[in-house]
């Protein structure tokens, strides 16, 4: 049941991310925006300002070139890289968060700053995806534009770290 409902969570951020393919910050320098081929796969590429700090397994690490897509109910930011599908290269680093009553899948509106419990957070780093449970602490601040994340793993561990637009 929970490796299912990590899978639903899954594909419906991933939904969201090619639905928002055109959306967020113009291209930083160095970075091209858009949907392309990773190792065979479909991947979208994401590129601006924001940047998330992961802390798992005593190891810290940071993800750049972001966007972030905030509407009046909720908050969601990509960064780095997303492979969507089986790719025959390892994966790229990538962070995601969504938070609050997004368009297309419902949910709780976090239309202000604050603590939510219902946030679901993606994270591959060094080639490895992180499972995560739905239902992620988030914290947002500063006009939601930046805040903090809890995340606990599908194997026990908890993933932590902090994000800004």
């Amino acid at each position: 049941m929970i490796k299912t409902l990590g899978f639903v969570v899954a594909v419906a951020a991933a939904a969201a991310t090619m639905m928002w393919a055109g959306t967020g910050s113009a291209a930083s320098a160095g970075c091209t925006a858009g949907v392309t081929k990773y190792g065979g796969a479909t991947a979208r590429v994401f590129c601006g300002p924001a940047t998330a700090t992961v802390h798992t397994g005593g190891k810290t690490f940071t993800i750049r070139q972001g966007s972030c897509e905030k509407g009046a109910k909720y908050l969601s930011i990509n960064v780095g890289e997303i492979v969507i599908g089986t790719s025959t290269k390892p994966k790229p680093e990538y962070f995601g968060l969504s938070i609050g009553k997004l368009p297309f899948l419902g949910g709780s509106p976090a239309s202000h700053d604050g603590t939510y419990r219902s946030g679901v957070v993606a994270v591959d780093h060094a080639g490895k995806g992180y499972a995560l449970r739905a239902q992620a602490k988030v914290t947002l601040t500063n006009g939601r534009t930046r805040g903090t994340f809890s995340a606990t793993q599908l194997t026990g561990g908890v993933v932590t770290g902090s994000f800004h637009c």
